[in-house]
């Protein structure tokens, strides 16, 4: 005889002092079980493989880099990802400085994607670098990019 009672989520038996328990009770519990297990471990919604925990886990990749004073640079960030965006700045400076006298505006902090990029920035193509520019004239209207300025430390984040 099976138990009096049942577990309410799996129905194991759950037996009482007058019940009998049979060798095949155990087994069906067993086999019950095994079965709520494999179904959980093989569900792929509940569950993530190593390759979407890679991504999950390392979803940004950060650095810096030494401006060398050059108008245009290619910045390869060693990035272990296609990124889709990210944004640099220029330590110690402030996001942008204006210079009223001189009716410009230098900025020191931009956002760059694969879809649009800040004025002076660009990801390349392989995602994996971007194009930073120091530029001498105003690249638009009033607006210079001073993303390479010698001796300048700026740092980035890339975005998976």
């Amino acid at each position: 005889m099976s138990s009096t009672n049942k577990t309410k989520k799996l129905g194991l038996n759950s037996w009482i002092g007058s019940d009998k328990p049979k060798r095949i009770d155990f087994n069906t519990d067993n086999e019950i079980i095994e079965q709520a297990i494999t179904q959980h471990t093989e569900d792929n919604v509940v569950h993530i493989d190593d390759s979407e925990r890679e991504k999950w886990n390392n979803y940004m990749h950060m650095g810096m880099y030494y401006g060398d004073g050059t108008t245009k640079r290619v910045i390869d960030t060693g990035c272990p990802f296609k990124a889709r965006m990210g944004f640099i700045f220029a330590n110690s400076r402030t996001i942008t400085v204006a210079h009223f006298a001189e009716s410009k505006n230098s900025n020191y902090f931009g956002i760059f994607g694969y879809l649009a990029n800040s004025l002076g920035i660009k990801l390349n193509a392989d995602q994996t670098s971007f194009t930073v520019e120091n530029s001498v004239l105003a690249m638009t209207a009033n607006e210079y990019a001073n993303f390479n300025q010698s001796g300048v430390a700026y740092n980035y984040v890339m975005f998976r």
